[in-house]
């Protein structure tokens, strides 16, 4: 039990506000990963690697699963990994999670399991690859051949959430790997949603299994129309400001206007994070929530320094925190800004600029695409609030972007060209 991380479980959480799904969103995805383990679709496939940008509401989507499948007795365990949780951000008690919980789940697994643990005490100091093979696969496979599930169901799903922010990237490929090996070894009826970052690691480990196992890829892109489910979030909890905020007698009927909803949808950019810090802030019993939407929409400044997006400042710096040369990567950002508003882009155009070489910004950017993704010559940011943290000062600190260097910089450059071919004296 000491190697247990209780906290880890999809139902159990130190967090006061756990991540979950608002009622009536994220419906279509949730089907989606609902068909393909109860192999309704892509049947073959033993791993569904569900991804996304930061804030995308991940780890929401993998409780809900899980707590859905666990109601129908199809859940066979659940791990959450967690950055800031010591006992959530390593590899380490994954396996002893996962094997408790199958004790629990399938009883009959216990006395296996034990017998496992007696034979050789020091197992859980092993190897992840020889822990599940011992306490999970091994059980499993003699009750499979026993056909002790013959009369009763087998309850297949694996939930991995988060497996980016397990501190060891080795560690990370290393499962995926040996979760691919080893399904295809033991032809066990198991499931293991792997719900994570597009980090570049991650998905090179993906397309190595690929190549060899039947692996489903689901991205959180537009295709789920984000939108409209922050949309029907928004809506629901404007409505319940209204109805129960302290201050809600003194709400006008028709605030929220329209407009500030679009506006707040096209900044969350279909990010669940930013939608749900805003109106977090915006509901503080604290103040008018009038106000606080004002300060949100930076209408006005925020008071006494309390900042909307203080929890996204914190994501977005711990992001920029694992670039090569943060230096370099503001430079490549601002001026990439600049160049776009002169009703232009071009990644090209940035690298003559910073004086870089071919593919580099490519490169100093890798470390950022769970915000931003560098197709052919333009640079995607999957969150429109990135640039409104880099341009400001108090936000971004010491990853701040100035646009008046930036122009001065990109502006400089056009000079230097023109010198150079002689439309200059």
């Amino acid at each position: 039990m000491d190697a247990v991380s209780p906290n880890a479980f999809y139902d159990s959480d130190n967090r006061p506000d756990p991540p979950k799904c608002h009622p009536n969103t994220r419906v279509t995805v949730i089907n989606k990963i609902t068909e393909w383990a109860t192999r309704m679709i892509n049947a073959d496939a033993f791993i569904l690697w569900l991804y996304g940008p930061a804030g995308a509401g991940k780890t929401a989507i993998a409780r809900k699963v899980a707590e859905l499948f666990a109601a129908q007795g199809l859940l066979l365990a659940s791990f959450l990994f967690f950055r800031s949780d010591p006992k959530r951000n390593t590899m380490k008690p994954l396996v002893a999670n996962i094997a408790y919980r199958i004790s629990c789940v399938i009883p009959a697994t216990k006395k296996l399991i034990n017998a496992a643990i007696e034979a050789d005490p020091l197992i859980l100091s092993y190897s992840m690859e020889v822990q599940l093979t011992k306490l999970v696969l091994e059980p499993l496979r003699l009750l499979t051949d026993e056909d002790y599930f013959k009369h009763q169901q087998f309850p297949q799903l694996v939930v991995i959430d988060g497996l980016d922010e397990c501190l060891d990237t080795g560690a990370q490929t290393n499962c995926i790997q040996f979760l691919s090996s080893s399904m295809a070894q033991y032809q066990l009826p198991l499931k293991f949603l792997i719900v994570s970052r597009p980090e570049a690691h991650i998905k090179s480990a993906f397309a190595l299994i690929c190549e060899r196992s039947t692996v489903s890829h689901l991205e959180l892109n537009n295709d789920f129309i984000p939108d409209e489910d922050i949309r029907c979030f928004l809506t629901d909890k404007f409505h319940d400001i209204k109805k129960c905020h302290p201050f809600c007698s003194r709400i006008p009927p028709f605030w929220p206007s329209v407009q500030q909803i679009n506006t707040l949808i096209c900044k969350a950019s279909g990010q669940f994070i930013y939608a749900s810090l805003a109106m977090r802030f915006i509901n503080s019993t604290f103040d008018s929530p009038m106000r606080q939407l004002d300060i949100v929409l930076e209408l006005r400044p925020p008071i006494n320094h309390d900042h909307p997006f203080a929890e996204l400042d914190a994501l977005y710096t711990h992001i920029l925190s694992c670039t090569k040369d943060s230096n370099l990567v503001s430079r490549i950002l601002g001026v990439y800004d600049a160049v776009v508003k002169l009703n232009s882009y071009g990644v090209s155009i940035v690298e003559f600029m910073l004086g870089l070489e071919d593919g580099d910004v490519c490169i100093y950017l890798g470390p950022l695409s769970s915000l931003l993704e560098v197709e052919k010559d333009r640079i995607l940011f999957h969150h429109s609030s990135f640039m409104d943290f880099l341009s400001n000062p108090k936000r971004s600190k010491t990853y701040y972007v100035n646009p008046g260097l930036s122009s001065s910089l990109v502006s400089q450059r056009i000079l230097e060209g023109f010198s150079s071919i002689g439309m200059f004296p």
